[in-house]
C-alpha cells in the first residue's frame, strides 16, 4: 500500500475516532452516580458499565490485524467506527443497567478495533517524511482524551444531561466515517486469509481473565478463590495462546516480533510511561474530590494544564524527532515527567493549586516529548512495513494491559497504605498524648458552645479526631502511590537508555527518496 499525498483529512478522521474511543474509557466515571439513580442499580452492578468496556476493548484488539488483511483496512476501520457510533447511540437510549452494559460492549468492540486499525492506517498511508507530524497529531487523541474526560463529563452532568456523554459521539462518528470514505484508499485484501479461531479464543480468554482479575482484585481480595482462579485461567490460556501462535502458519498475532530486542524494550518503555501517566490521572482526582472536596469540573480544570501542554508539545516534538532522533526526546521527556512526579508525591491539604497546575503543565510537556515518540520506537524496530499491523496489535494490547494493571496496582497500593498509615497514626494518637488531649478539649468546648451537651460534645470531638486521622492517613497513602508512579517513570528512563534507536528507519522518515523502497 503506497502512501497518499492528500492524507490529512483521513488522519483527522482517525484521530477523531480514536479520541472518542479513548475518551469513553474515562468520561463515564463522573456520570456513574446519576446512572445508579436512574437505573436503580447497586454499586457493584453499575461498575460493570465501566468494566465491560475495558474487557471488551482488550478482547477484540487481536482481531484488528486479521480484519485489515481479510476485509481491507479501510472497510475494517469504517465498520469499527460504525459499530462504535451505533453503540454510543444505544448507550444514550439505554433504559436499564443491563441494556447499558450491552450497549457498552458494542461500543467497546468498535472502539478497540478502531484504535488499533487506525494506528496501522497512519503508518501505511502517511509518507515517511510526514510520519512525525501525523503521529504527533494522533498522540493527542491517546492521552489528552483521558485528561479532558472529567471536565467534559462534569459539564454534561451538571449543565446538560448525562446521556449526552454518549450521544455527543454520534455526529462526530458520522463526520469521521464520511472523511475516511472520501479521503482514504483501501489497502491490499486477501480474501483467502484464514482466521485463527483457536488463537482468538485463547487470547480473548487470557486478556479478559487477566484484566478482570486486576480490576476486581482489590474488591474481592487478591488471595480470594475468584481472583486466583482468574489469574490461573489467564496463565493457562496465555501459555496456550503463545504455543498456538508459534506453531500455526497464519497466527492471529505475530508474537515473533517480541524476539526483536528493541521492539520489546520500546514496548516496555511505552507501557511504563502509560502506567505512570494514567496512575496520576486516576490518583489526583481522588486527592481533589475526596480530600479537598472539589467538584468533578474543578478536578478537570486542575488537570487541564497537563492536557494543554502535552497537546502543544506532542506535534512539535514529533516533527523535530527526525532531526534530533527519538531517543533524546524520550529521555528528556521522561526527566520532565519524573522530576515533577517526585514533587507531586509531596502534596498535602495545604498544597497550592497553582503549584499543582504548574507541576502538571511541566509534566504534560514531558509526556508530549516521550509518549508518542516512545510508541514509534517498537514500530521502527519492526523494519518490514508488512508487519506494521501486527506490531500495532501488540502495542495496543500492551498499552491496554499496562494501563489496567498500573491503575489497579496503584489503587491497591493506595488502599493498603491508607490502612497501614491509619493504624500507625491510631497508635500515636492516644488520650495520654498532650497535643491530642489539648485538641480534644478545644473541640469539645467548641461543640458545647454550639449547644451540645458535654457527652455529645466529647463524642463529636472524638469523631472529628478519627476523621482527621483517616484523612491524613489517606494523604500519606496518596503520597506513597504518587511516588510509586514516579519511580515507574524513572525505571522507564533506565530501560530507555538500553534501547538502540533504529536511526536508519528514522532517517528514511525524513528522506522522501527512500519512501518507495520502504512502503511498496
Amino acid at each position: 500500500m503506497k502512501p497518499q499525498e492528500n492524507f490529512w483529512p483521513g488522519v483527522f478522521a482517525i484521530v477523531l475516532g480514536t479520541f472518542m474511543a479513548v475518551l469513553d474509557t474515562s468520561i463515564v466515571n463522573v456520570a456513574i452516580p446519576e446512572m445508579m439513580n436512574v437505573f436503580g442499580a447497586s454499586t457493584e452492578e453499575i461498575q460493570w458499565v465501566v468494566t465491560s468496556y475495558t474487557l471488551t476493548m482488550a478482547a477484540v484488539i487481536p482481531l484488528a490485524g486479521f480484519a485489515g488483511v481479510r476485509f481491507g483496512i479501510k472497510k475494517s476501520y469504517l465498520a469499527s467506527l460504525f459499530l462504535f457510533t451505533v453503540g454510543s447511540l444505544l448507550c444514550g437510549l439505554a433504559w436499564s443497567n443491563g441494556s447499558m452494559i450491552a450497549a457498552r460492549i458494542i461500543q467497546a468492540a468498535g472502539g478497540g478495533l478502531m484504535m488499533t486499525i487506525g494506528q496501522s492506517m497512519i503508518q501505511l498511508v502517511v509518507p515517511r517524511e510526514k510520519m512525525g507530524s501525523a503521529m504527533g497529531v494522533f498522540g493527542i487523541s491517546v492521552f489528552v482524551a483521558p485528561a479532558v474526560g472529567p471536565t467534559l463529563s462534569g459539564y454534561f452532568v451538571q449543565h446538560l444531561d448525562w446521556r449526552f456523554i454518549f450521544t455527543v459521539n454520534i455526529p462526530f462518528g458520522i463526520v469521521a466515517m464520511l472523511l475516511v470514505w472520501r479521503f482514504l484508499r483501501e489497502g491490499e485484501v486477501k480474501k483467502d486469509h484464514p482466521f485463527d479461531l483457536a488463537g482468538f479464543v485463547w487470547s480473548a480468554t487470557a486478556l479478559v481473565s487477566l484484566l478482570l482479575a486486576v480490576t476486581k482484585g482489590e474488591e474481592k481480595g487478591w488471595d480470594s478463590f475468584f481472583i486466583v482462579s482468574l489469574l490461573l485461567a489467564a496463565l493457562v490460556s496465555g501459555t496456550m495462546f503463545v504455543f498456538r501462535e508459534l506453531t500455526t502458519g497464519h497466527p492471529l498475532v505475530d508474537i515473533r516480533l517480541l524476539a526483536k530486542r528493541d521492539f520489546t524494550l520500546g514496548l516496555l518503555v511505552n507501557s511504563m510511561i502509560m502506567v505512570g501517566n494514567f496512575g496520576v490521572i486516576y490518583l489526583l482526582p481522588i486527592y481533589s474530590e475526596n480530600m479537598l472536596g472539589k467538584t468533578a469540573m474543578d478536578t478537570g480544570l486542575l488537570m487541564l494544564p497537563q492536557a494543554i501542554a502535552s497537546g502543544i508539545v506532542t506535534p512539535i516534538c514529533s516533527v523535530i524527532a527526525a532531526r534530533v532522533g527519538l531517543k533524546p526526546l524520550i529521555v528528556v521527556g521522561l526527566i520532565f515527567c519524573t522530576v515533577p512526579g517526585f514533587f507531586l508525591s509531596q502534596v498535602d491539604l495545604d498544597t497550592n493549586v497553582s503549584t499543582l497546575r504548574w507541576l502538571l503543565a511541566i509534566r504534560g510537556a514531558g509526556l508530549g516529548m516521550c509518549l508518542m515518540t516512545s510508541m514509534q520506537i517498537p514500530l521502527l524496530a519492526v523494519g518490514d512495513p508488512a508487519r506494521v499491523p501486527a506490531a500495532s496489535v501488540i502495542t495496543n494490547i500492551a498499552r491496554q494491559v499496562a494501563t489496567s494493571i498500573g491503575i489497579a496496582g496503584l489503587i491497591s497500593l493506595f488502599t493498603r497504605r491508607g490502612v497501614e498509615h491509619a493504624v500507625h497514626a491510631g497508635e500515636q494518637v492516644t488520650a495520654t498524648h498532650p497535643p491530642v488531649t489539648a485538641a480534644l478539649e478545644q473541640w469539645q468546648q467548641m461543640y458545647v458552645a454550639k449547644g451540645l451537651s458535654v457527652q455529645e460534645a466529647a463524642a463529636s470531638a472524638l469523631q472529628l479526631m478519627g476523621q482527621l486521622v483517616k484523612k491524613y492517613a489517606a494523604i500519606q497513602a496518596l503520597q506513597d502511590s504518587l511516588l510509586a508512579a514516579a519511580l515507574v517513570l524513572l525505571a522507564a528512563l533506565a530501560v530507555m537508555l538500553l534501547v538502540k534507536e533504529n536511526k536508519a528507519a528514522l532517517g528514511a522518515s525524513a528522506d522522501p527518496k527512500t519512501q518507495p523502497a520502504m512502503l511498496e
